[in-house]
C-alpha cells in the first residue's frame, strides 16, 4: 500500500520512499518520511488533493502524486528497505 491509498484517518508505518525524481525523493526524506516513521492522514482536500499527513510530529501536505512513492508497511512488513 502507498501514502496515496491510505483512508483518512488511518496510521501506518513508512516503508521505504522510491520516488523516481531524485529532488522529490530528497525532498521527502527531509520532511521526515523515513522508513520505520509512524504516519497518519489527516485531512483530504475536496476532490482528494492534497492531503494531509502526521509523520512523526509534523504535519505536512502533499499531492497524491507524490505520497504515490511511499510504501506503507503492512502485516507481513518485518524490516525496511532503504
Amino acid at each position: 500500500m502507498t501514502l496515496s491509498d491510505l483512508p483518512k484517518g488511518a496510521q501506518a508505518t513508512v516503508h521505504r520512499v522510491l520516488h523516481p525524481q531524485q529532488d522529490k525523493l530528497i525532498q521527502l526524506i527531509a520532511l521526515g518520511f523515513d522508513p520505520g516513521e509512524p504516519v497518519q492522514v489527516m485531512m483530504r482536500a475536496p476532490f482528494g488533493d492534497p492531503i494531509q499527513i502526521k509523520v512523526g510530529t509534523t504535519l505536512v501536505s502533499l499531492h497524491n502524486s507524490d505520497a504515490q512513492y511511499v510504501e506503507l508497511c503492512d502485516a507481513t512488513c518485518l524490516g525496511h528497505d532503504q
